[in-house]
């Protein structure tokens, strides 16, 4: 079964759709705009959250590597993620809808990043790590409130 592999590749997925939504609107209803790319931002923050905190250190106590590898690169880029989020976040909340090259700057980063994770860490996850491991992971990221 490939539970996180289907939830990440989901919220992957919802996430896409938000940004689209910005891109179609964002120059013709600036509030709206606004709204989808707050909604886009806190997303991908708490998806990065979920990945780093939770995902990551599985794949790192299993493999054994913690300061390089596959998970180190990903960290890298997130922060990538996160200086285009932010520049965006900027422009937007100034009213400027000019963002075209830091959209297509965050979308090639995202491509590449979501590809890694859908095809190779997150189906490693479900191959790899027990069914406990998986559920208190998918319960920590469906609940993030709840006591472990």
């Amino acid at each position: 079964m490939n539970e996180i592999t289907d939830f990440m590749g989901k919220d992957h997925d919802r996430l896409d759709g938000t940004f689209k939504e910005f891109q179609n609107v964002k120059n013709h209803d600036l509030n709206q705009a606004k709204n989808l790319f707050s909604q886009l931002k806190s997303g991908l923050e708490r998806h990065i959250v979920w990945e780093e905190e939770i995902l990551f250190p599985i794949f790192e106590n299993r493999t054994g590597m913690h300061n390089g590898g596959p998970t180190f690169v990903m960290r890298m880029e997130h922060r990538q993620i996160k200086d285009y989020l932010q520049k965006i976040h900027a422009a937007i909340s100034a009213s400027d809808t000019k963002t075209a090259e830091l959209e297509s700057g965050l979308t090639a980063v995202l491509t590449a990043h979501n590809d890694k994770e859908e095809n190779i860490l997150y189906p490693w996850i479900d191959k790899s790590a027990t069914e406990q491991e998986k559920q208190a992971s998918l319960q920590r990221m469906k609940n993030p409130d709840a006591k472990d």
